[in-house]
């Protein structure tokens, strides 16, 4: 038991861990497809303020230059309206390509010189490790020249950079935010599966009392139910078959009583009366093997069984099982029935066994006589079994099922109980002392009583 349990305390960890790291990997993927994109549009959208900021101001100096050219004039002043702190490179270049003014290399370059050529606006994003805009100087229709706006690579680099390195913190924070949830989802999911592994685990050690705690996960419960369920039907079944052990103990030792004084009487006679000792035996032995079958129903909770009752057989049956049983402890066996009796639904078999446990009882902790009555009590058929003990019933506790009472009536008051209930009927103690037992049984169907 104690190497089972860390393995299995491993297997749930393990259990655990798969989770986390599904959810972590679909955390990163989720992230990596959508901060791609994103990143991606970042440095775009970089790239594309540093282009409209240097055609700004590419703009604003083609406007001066363009008035000093048409005056015949060197251009002076490019890049006054970027500010005094930026690294921002204005040039005026002529028609030539070749440097006029301003802050630049010597020939312009070929990306610039498309502006030249079409007259419209020019960007190149990495020449010589510069962003560059190349504005066109028009006069009329007419080109006469391009100015030149360039500022560091590097720069946008480093705020590009910057801002995913910003992207990737979030996204490692929202990564180690789904870790933590999924450890919590991940408990939440492993404990009431490792509770199910437990109950079934105590379930095969013989535990049916073991139940499941509810979870709040639908799946999870539905299972655990189920186990429950199950563990309530082997309980219940195997509380019957230790039940039918006990009552197979205590009813079947009357019959075998009766069976052996049947045989240590064939002992005593003659060999020509042998043959009704035998009969006798083997009606003994009929006896014994109903009591067996009308167990085994009670133990499968099969319900009632067997033929109605007929008052007169059940008056003879128990005539003939306990009248040589109580004339052995010298003691008498009396019997009534009242005429018109009214019929009951309740099978001869199990009143067989009740009127044999109270009679049993009688015999057995009673005294002197005892007195089985059949009578109508309004409607309803009634057995009554009295003896003349002087020893008061403890009704609190006679019902109660117990196979270790001393000098009380064991299982078999508490078996006659369960057995009158099976058929629908009460069993109750209608006097204490003298000890009296009323056995009711329910009518017939259709028939009321009074």
């Amino acid at each position: 038991m104690n190497d089972e349990r860390p393995v299995r305390r491993r297997r749930w960890v393990s259990m655990r861990g798969r989770i986390v790291a599904q959810a972590v990997l679909a955390a990163v993927v989720a992230t990596t497809l959508f901060g791609i994109p994103l990143g991606y549009g970042v440095a775009q959208s970089f790239l594309g303020d540093e282009q409209s900021e240097l055609e700004r101001i590419a703009d604003v100096d083609a406007v001066s230059v363009a008035f000093d050219v048409a005056a015949g004039r060197t251009p002076t002043g490019l890049g006054d309206g970027q500010g005094s702190d930026s690294a921002v490179l204005v040039a005026f270049y002529g028609t030539d390509g070749q440097l006029v003014a301003g802050d630049g290399p010597r020939q312009l370059d070929p990306a610039s010189a498309d502006a030249l050529g079409d007259g419209r606006v020019s960007t190149a994003n990495d020449i010589d490790g510069q962003l560059v805009v190349a504005v066109p100087v028009v006069d009329g229709d007419t080109t006469r020249g391009v100015v030149r706006a360039a500022t560091d690579y590097s720069a946008a680099r480093w705020r590009i950079a910057a801002t995913w390195v910003g992207m990737l913190a979030l996204a490692a924070v929202a990564v180690g935010i789904t870790w933590l949830l999924a450890r919590r989802q991940a408990a939440r999911l492993a404990q009431p599966l490792e509770s199910l592994a437990v109950a079934a685990q105590q379930l095969g050690e013989g535990d049916f009392s073991s139940r499941t705690a509810r979870s709040g996960i639908v799946e999870i419960d539905a299972a655990g139910s189920a186990l429950d369920t199950t563990a309530g039907r082997l309980g219940a079944l195997v509380t019957r078959e230790r039940a039918f052990s006990a009552d197979a103990s205590h009813q079947l030792r009357t019959p075998l009583t009766g069976l052996r004084l049947s045989l240590e009487t064939a002992l005593e006679l003659p060999p020509e009366a042998h043959r009704g000792a035998i009969e006798s035996a083997l009606a003994s032995a009929d006896r014994l093997e109903a009591t067996i079958t009308d167990l085994l129903a009670l133990a499968r909770d099969t319900g009632a069984h067997g033929t109605p009752l007929d008052p007169m057989q059940l008056i003879a049956d128990v005539q003939a099982t306990w009248s040589p049983l109580l004339a052995r402890h010298d003691r008498d066996l009396a019997m009534h029935a009242e005429d018109d009796l009214p019929g009951t639904a309740a099978s001869a078999a199990a009143v067989r066994q009740v009127v044999g446990v109270l009679v049993d009882n009688a015999t057995v902790h009673g005294a002197g006589t005892v007195t089985v009555s059949v009578r109508d009590a309004g409607g309803v058929l009634a057995v009554d079994v009295a003896d003349e003990g002087t020893t008061r019933l403890e009704v609190d506790r006679l019902f109660i099922r117990s196979a270790h009472r001393d000098g009380g009536h064991g299982i078999g008051v508490a078996l006659a109980r369960t057995l009158a209930e099976a058929e629908g009927g009460r069993l109750r103690v209608s006097s204490p002392l003298p000890p009296v037992f009323t056995l009711l049984l329910p009518p017939q169907p259709g028939v009321e009583g009074s």
